[in-house]
């Protein structure tokens, strides 16, 4: 996802693209391979504009994920982070615990999962799977 492509689906549902938006919009793109937490995307762009506060970007945040253009995960210490969403492919993450880092897994075992929910009685509706770990980076420190 691009720039242009987010500010295209944020006019089509009637969103004003403000000079603040744009600055979260290029932080978020920027770190497309990390996980941060609200604060750390404020600290952040708070360093390319002095003037926007921390509830713009938190209203933001919001914004984008009610139109489902953010991921969110719990960390492993119950902190929220987030990033833009990577693609429309059906796809898993695997994240670092330390660092926020994330690989992109995308070899679904679904047809198992679906198996298994029908044997049991139930439908899917759908699913996510994250793996968490530290990686190779974080070990070394």
């Amino acid at each position: 996802m691009n720039l242009n492509q987010i500010i295209n689906q944020l006019k089509a549902k009637g969103y004003k693209v403000t000079q603040p938006r744009k600055t979260i919009l290029n932080i978020l793109l920027k770190n497309m391979s990390t996980m941060m937490t609200a604060d750390e995307i404020f600290l952040m762009v708070k360093l390319e504009d002095q003037k926007i506060n921390r509830s713009t970007v938190y209203r933001n945040i919001d914004t984008l994920s009610e139109l489902g253009l953010i991921y969110k995960t719990l960390s492993s210490t119950g902190i929220t982070k987030i990033k833009l969403r990577c693609c429309t492919e059906h796809h898993h993450h695997l994240i670092c615990d330390k660092c926020g880092t994330i690989v992109v897994y995308d070899d679904c075992e679904s047809k198992k999962y679906k198996a298994f929910a029908e044997s049991k009685g139930f439908e899917i509706t759908g699913h996510t799977l994250e793996l968490h770990g530290i990686c190779s980076k974080c070990r070394l420190l």
